[in-house]
């Protein structure tokens, strides 16, 4: 496999031209190249000497030969300790479904060297749901529904999630099209953080318009869903007050709750009604599923999540997953068990008593459990593998890791962070050599909306390049966890050739399809193409970036990336110094093409031979004071005003600079503005032209080969 991809590579950098996604595209030297993806070579099977055979229809008593298999991976493992062979051994997995109800932990007793493989040709599956039959027909809500008994006698037997065949079911929810409004945050019924009481103020009920709340019958049981900045709540109902609008949770809020905030409810019992929702009555041990066409007591079979993390690992060396599918897990508040309440919330504040769950870190889905998660170990791959309906994060390299990587697999219907690698925040890092190529994450923060495609905290030397990243609500790869220019563990992270699109589309705010956080020597962002990255375009809404360095980012090379259509600026630096921005496409901003938001006395970065378009919009937003960063020879090019360019706050004519304007504040060096000469450019077709002015100010054509080098299915 790495030799054919090596092959494919060699071939687009020897054409040495700018190819854009979706179309084959003449370059800009001659012949037209099309993209070229190859299927994952699941090679042969050969029996090695002390290898096992797990089957569904097995047994643990057997040997685990082809003849006489096993019947878990339990059992094979734990024979496996037993051989002290240095030899590798693959554990062959035989097609079918293999339910993993307890997570199923390794530590250092188990031996390593050890591959856990899908037999060629089958569809080996991991499973963290149980078959839920026995369906009888009745009305609910005026609509026809199924029912059946499912006992819930405590949490364990609740469960959240449900799925039908490899969809994942809705619960009810309310309002069924929109949003609600907070109408009034409640402050009197918070506690605000000290350190920062704008943003980090800690709301533990507010009021709704008192028509948007419905008389529920297990108020208890229903969450609210509130947006707001960057961050999504999930908050479990305490009680419900119908004639005030008072709506009170049970674990408090991570930021400040504002008038006008978006909120929606869930699991509303008097909200079910639409094809395909469902609803748990854990008062009646009752569930309820609306069915969609096709579906008869008889053919139903839905599966319920019954496990929400399917394996630990730690302290493991040597031990890898290859073609197969882990799916179906289920999950819960997070918090569960924190006290960090305590520190906020005094017990003499009259709702103390109520609290169940602690605040979450309101960035990133950082508390969020992983399905997967492996701490301290080394060794730990996964290849040719598909995640997906997987409730939490999927994947999670935790503190102390090393030498890992993640390669062809496939992340789909995410409920948090596809991957997640962190690390303590020691310098040097701890964690260390996490690689994730080839990989197709799509549908990620289904539940946990403001989680990242790749989050990356505290690593060192990473490679994370060839990947396909879409349709998240929040940002598609963020690397670093530092605000600020104190010495950080992150550095030398390669963000290369990665495709990232339909990111944010309205929901949040303050995203970018890759985003920093500081001090990081040798990170480079180089070779992708990022597109269709949009944020909340309400009240409050600010920030859909498409390359997104924020505070304390700094020593980072950003060269040969396609950024395009994105709701603010293309590029955006909040704070940083000794950044390098050079020869990108930055085109179609909707507020502008390039904007550093905070004017400090250093230099914050050096813009040279870039290409910046832009269609009645500002080419540098907001201020551009002297001294703030350094620019040379790039282009700029404005389609709606015929390459008339502007920058400042707007267009409007008291908040704009005019090209004069910029350039004696020392701005604009030795630039053009001339039309780039691009393909098609309100198609997005950005093939630059033999003859682009583009080559006169340096520009270096670059081959487009951004994305996965693998088809997936």
């Amino acid at each position: 496999m790495t030799k054919i991809i090596a092959f494919f590579m060699a071939i687009f950098t020897w054409l040495g031209v700018v190819l854009f996604p979706g179309r084959p595209v003449e370059g800009v030297f001659g012949d037209t190249t099309e993209r070229v993806q190859v299927e994952f070579d699941e090679g042969e099977f050969v029996m090695g000497e002390f290898d096992l055979i797990v089957s569904p229809d097995g047994d643990d008593s057997n040997p685990g030969t082809v003849d006489a298999p096993l019947k878990t991976l339990e059992k094979a493992k734990e024979i496996l300790k037993n051989n002290s062979s240095d030899e590798a051994v693959t554990v062959w997995f035989r097609e079918g479904t293999y339910i993993i109800n307890d997570t199923v932990e390794f530590t250092s007793a188990d031996r390593g060297n050890v591959l856990y493989r899908s037999y060629p040709g089958e569809k080996v599956v991991f499973s963290g749901s149980k078959a839920i039959t026995g369906w009888s027909e009745t009305t609910i809500n005026g609509v026809k529904a199924f029912i059946t008994d499912v006992e819930v006698n405590s949490d364990e037997d609740y469960f959240r999630s449900l799925f039908k065949g490899d969809k994942r079911l809705s619960r009810s929810t309310y309002p069924k099209e929109g949003v609600f409004k907070v109408a009034d945050p409640s402050e009197a019924e918070a506690v605000a953080n000290p350190h920062d009481p704008y943003f980090f103020t800690h709301f533990l009920a507010f009021y709704a318009h008192k028509d948007n709340i419905l008389d529920f019958a297990n108020a208890s049981d229903v969450e609210v869903e509130v947006m707001h900045f960057w961050c999504d709540e999930h908050l479990p109902v305490h009680s419900v007050d119908a004639s005030t609008g008072r709506v009170e949770f049970s674990k408090p809020t991570s930021m400040r709750v504002r008038v006008d905030d978006n909120f929606v409810y869930h699991n509303v019992k008097e909200a079910l009604s639409l094809p395909g929702e469902w609803y748990l009555d854990r008062a009646e041990d009752k569930l309820y599923y609306i069915p969609e066409e096709g579906d008869t007591i008889e053919n139903t079979i839905l599966n319920a999540g019954v496990n929400d993390r399917l394996f630990t690992f730690n302290g493991v060396k040597n031990v890898s997953f290859q073609g197969v599918d882990f799916i179906n897990t289920d999950w819960d508040f997070t918090g569960r068990n924190g006290a960090f309440w305590d520190k906020m919330f005094e017990e003499t504040h009259p709702l103390y008593e109520n609290i169940e769950y602690c605040i979450d870190h309101p960035q990133a889905a950082f508390e969020v459990p992983a399905a997967i998660n492996i701490i301290a170990s080394s060794g730990i791959d996964f290849t040719d593998c598909l995640f997906e309906n997987i409730s939490y994060t999927a994947l999670k390299f935790d503190k102390g890791t090393q030498d890992c990587d993640v390669t062809s697999c496939m992340f789909n219907e995410i409920g948090a962070n596809a991957i997640f690698i962190h690390g303590d925040f020691v310098v040097p890092a701890t964690t260390k050599n996490i690689n994730v190529t080839d990989c197709h994450i799509s549908y990620y923060g289904r539940i946990f909306s403001n989680a990242i495609g790749i989050l990356l905290t505290h690593a060192y030397d990473c490679d994370l390049k060839y990947n396909e990243i879409h349709d998240g609500w929040y940002t598609g790869i963020s690397v670093g966890w530092k605000w600020g220019y104190a010495e950080h563990p992150t550095n030398k992270i390669d963000i290369s050739n990665n495709l990232i699109y339909n990111i944010g589309n309205g929901w949040l705010s303050d995203m970018g399809g890759i985003y920093t956080l500081g001090v990081q020597p040798d990170t480079v962002i180089s070779g992708n193409v990022i597109y269709n990255v949009g944020c909340d375009e309400g009240a409050y809404g600010y920030g859909g970036w498409g390359v997104y360095l924020d505070e304390g980012s700094s020593e980072i090379l950003v060269e040969n990336n396609l950024v395009y259509d994105c709701s603010s600026e293309t590029f955006h630096q909040h704070y940083g110094r000794d950044n390098i921005v050079r020869n990108n496409i930055f085109a179609f901003g909707g507020e502008g093409a390039f904007i550093i938001t905070r004017h400090e006395e250093h230099n914050s970065l050096t813009a040279t031979n870039n290409i910046f378009v832009t269609d009645n919009a500002m080419m540098y937003a907001f201020d551009t004071a002297e001294d703030w960063f350094v620019d040379d020879s790039n282009l700029y090019w404005d389609y709606d005003r015929g390459g008339r360019v502007l920058s400042g706050h707007t267009t409007k004519l008291f908040e704009r600079d005019t090209l004069i304007d910029v350039k004696t504040r020392g701005y604009y060096n030795n630039g053009i503005f001339k039309d780039p000469l691009f393909k098609d450019a309100q198609s997005r077709d950005f093939t630059l032209a033999e003859n682009s002015p583009a080559l006169e100010i340096g520009f270096k054509p670059w081959t487009y080969d951004a994305g996965t080098l693998t088809k997936f299915n």
